[in-house]
């Protein structure tokens, strides 16, 4: 059902503009009729739609839901049917308050979907850029064992911890990030700005110029006349590797980099196991079997080899043995993690044991990011000191030899 966008006038004459779902904009305006709103413009909300995305992001983020806008959504709906209303009703009063214009019209058509008698997770699973397989295996199972309403609260809660981890780890990058470019900008502009003038004076004295100082004004002179050679091969480099990374080979060289990288090694690996195990753990207390989650949560790594553990993990599961010793033999993952699992299934709450390594790994990459940011970022100072030391020196010794000159 379309969805429209009005603008109206109410009984006292105040402006008033919100959304309705209606069959065409006759019955669109006999509804605002009915509220004692009377509509002065009322759109499609396609149209809408067509001529925001004139707008760069949201151009570019046409048929994309945010984790904060999905998880907002999931709280929202399990806060309704939690409160007894029927899941119709659920969805209709879901779509009123959802303000994303993509989520709104998935709701709106899964609520129709709904009420011509198809089940929520499979109404769901049409749209699976906007709800991934997690989320509809999720809902299926709360659906089977009625438990919906708490399926989504964990649901919800797992997207709030996996949307607090981008936070952490996006806030913790930012900073060297920034302050990468500008040192990158300050060497530049040293290079393109004040070394040809400090350059210029020499060539009138007709001093002799020692060896770092000619090497200074090489590369001086290559920045300011080949800067266009230096974009072609940034761009070339990032185009080569992107090359490299798509064939299989490739892949699996960079992934094992990744893996085994001094100090951001650790890292990458602490990122990974906090996702699986806060992910898997989700899915087994809402119901979903253990194979089926090996399954759903191997979808959400992007690392090929602990892909293949995970799939080796539940192969190995699927043969009656231990999840634990499945994943210790791949090497990869932390000893902390399989001794958890192994505690989790001896005592029956693998489930609980998951969530809690979870919670653990993300604790301790906050605390690994806090650690590398405050060594980072006094390496770049360094860095770039000793850059601008070396051009210091490159400019010191000619005016040295100048100095003896008038001396003499």
């Amino acid at each position: 059902m379309p969805i429209f966008e009005y603008v109206a006038v109410d009984a006292n004459g105040r402006e008033r503009k919100g959304t309705l779902d209606a069959d065409t904009e006759r019955t669109a305006r006999q509804k605002l009729r009915t509220l004692s709103l009377f509509p002065t413009t009322i759109r499609e909300g396609k149209v809408v739609t067509h001529e925001k995305s004139r707008d760069i992001k949201r151009y570019f983020m046409a048929g994309r839901v945010s984790v904060k806008d999905l998880s907002v959504a999931t709280r929202q709906l399990a806060t309704l049917v939690g409160a007894g209303l029927p899941l119709v009703s659920a969805l209709h009063g879901l779509s009123e308050q959802t303000e994303s214009f993509t989520l709104k019209s998935a709701i709106v058509e899964v609520r129709e979907k709904v009420e011509e008698g198809l089940a929520l997770a499979k109404a769901l699973a049409l749209f699976p850029k906007i709800f991934p397989p997690l989320y509809v295996n999720m809902v299926a199972s709360g659906e089977a064992s009625g438990t919906l309403d708490t399926v989504l609260e964990n649901l919800a809660d797992y997207l709030e911890s996996q949307l607090a981890l981008r936070r952490k780890i996006t806030s913790a990058l930012f900073y060297p990030i920034l302050m990468l470019f500008i040192c990158t900008v300050v060497v530049l502009a040293l290079f393109v700005y004040v070394v040809p003038k400090i350059v210029e004076i020499f060539k009138k004295q007709g001093a002799t110029l020692p060896l770092p100082t000619r090497i200074m004004i090489g590369i001086s002179d290559f920045i300011i006349n080949y800067w266009y050679v230096l974009v072609l091969a940034v761009v070339g480099v990032v185009a080569l590797v992107r090359w490299y990374y798509r064939q299989p080979k490739g892949r699996s060289n960079v992934d094992r980099l990744l893996l085994r990288m001094p100090l951001f090694g650790s890292l990458y690996v602490k990122i990974g196991v906090a996702r699986i195990a806060r992910t898997l753990g989700t899915l087994l207390s809402s119901g979903v079997g253990l194979l089926t989650g090996i399954d759903i949560t191997r979808n959400i790594v992007s690392n090929v080899h602990i892909v293949h553990a995970l799939e080796e993990a539940r192969d190995g599961v699927r043969e009656g043995r231990s999840l634990a010793r499945e994943l210790s033999k791949a090497g990869i993952f932390p000893p902390m993690l399989g001794q958890m699992i192994a505690v989790g299934e001896q005592s029956g709450e693998l489930e609980n044991m998951l969530q809690k390594a979870g919670k653990a790994y993300e604790t301790e990459v906050d605390a690994t990011l806090s650690g590398l940011t405050s060594m980072i970022e006094p390496l770049m100072m360094i860095g770039v000191g000793m850059v601008v030391l070396c051009i210091v020196i490159s400019v010191l010794l000619p005016m040295a030899d100048l100095i003896q000159v008038v001396q003499k």
